[in-house]
């Protein structure tokens, strides 16, 4: 067998747990971050294992005509500052000693895919709702977007005075007209449904397969009224332990008022000792011959004003 390099990646580089190989690390990272649906919405900030702080203005400030010879005028521009502390995301995985060593590089696999799967769901629970998905518990000291006070039931508004487009349209007025914006959506997949429902007085669709402003039911990203809009799960909130929210969709300006980041380093242990509760079950690794690897993220964000947000929600 030829010898491997000092950088490889193998299971022996779990026998003592640490930190992940960085390439390994930010491959999680950066695909579990760009997978998720904060990730293709938001901004990016810097995130060191200490936490951040960003500022940023607050008003509008307006320059003055002048003629020559006069005074400049003062013009009024608050700053306002906000700090974040980085919050951990862990996964636990095991599996039987004989699967592994019949084939180790299959869970190397595993490990790669599983980590950055839990880790896009929990950026995108915690961001979203704020909650622990796999215990339904709230995040302490956090901010996320279902708390924004802009909200509009969607089948409020009647078919002959716009229906679906309607109800769409107050919340973007609801945003705007306290001196907000909206340049993208987050939906839930089943709001693709009620799109392609959504008909005219006349019995025509609203929204068409393929069309500017439609849906898509095999895209993941598309445009609605204009605007770029992700679709995820998450934006329900019917995961894990977590139950729906009712939340089908949410608009707002992401890039500019979510600033998101990422400790780059991902931690790792390895035991064949102890137990792991699997749901009802308890497995004993060491009495059956198992073994398990838990990796830990961390990642935080910063909402600059969640009440520039508006949730769209069913009845």
């Amino acid at each position: 067998m030829a010898a491997l390099g000092a950088n490889a990646t193998t299971l022996k580089t779990f026998d003592t747990g640490g930190v992940l190989p960085k390439p390994m690390a930010n491959k999680i990272i950066t695909q579990a971050y760009g997978d998720s649906i904060v990730g293709k919405l938001a901004g990016t900030i810097p995130m060191p294992i200490t936490g951040t702080s960003i500022a940023f203005a607050t008003g509008t400030p307006v320059a003055g005509i002048v003629g020559e010879g006069e005074m400049k005028p003062v013009i009024n521009q608050t700053v306002s500052t906000k700090s974040v502390k980085p919050i951990k995301a862990a996964a636990l995985m095991y599996w039987s000693k004989e699967a592994r060593q019949a084939n180790p590089l299959a869970y190397l696999n595993l490990l790669e895919s599983t980590a950055k799967d839990s880790i896009r769901r929990a950026i995108d629970m915690a961001v979203i709702h704020g909650k622990n998905a796999l215990t339904n518990t709230v995040i302490s000291g956090v901010e996320y977007l279902a708390q924004a006070a802009n909200q509009v039931t969607l089948g409020t508004t009647a078919q002959k005075d716009g229906g679906l487009t309607g109800d769409i349209l107050a919340g973007y007025e609801l945003v705007v007209n306290k001196g907000g914006d909206v340049t993208a959506f987050a939906a839930d997949p089943r709001l693709r449904v009620k799109l392609m429902r959504a008909t005219k007085p006349d019995g025509t669709p609203v929204y068409t397969a393929g069309g500017r402003g439609g849906a898509d039911l095999s895209d993941q990203m598309g445009d609605l009224l204009g605007l770029p809009v992700t679709y995820g799960k998450a934006v329900g909130g019917k995961l894990g332990a977590v139950a729906d929210s009712k939340i089908r969709l949410i608009g707002g300006e992401f890039t500019n008022n979510i600033q998101f980041g990422y400790v780059e380093n991902i931690t790792v242990r390895k035991t064949d000792t102890g137990v792991v509760q699997d749901g009802d079950t308890t497995v004993n690794l060491f009495q059956q011959n198992m073994e398990a690897l838990i990796v830990e993220a961390q990642f935080g964000w910063i909402i600059k004003d969640v009440n520039d947000f508006v949730l769209y929600s069913e009845q």
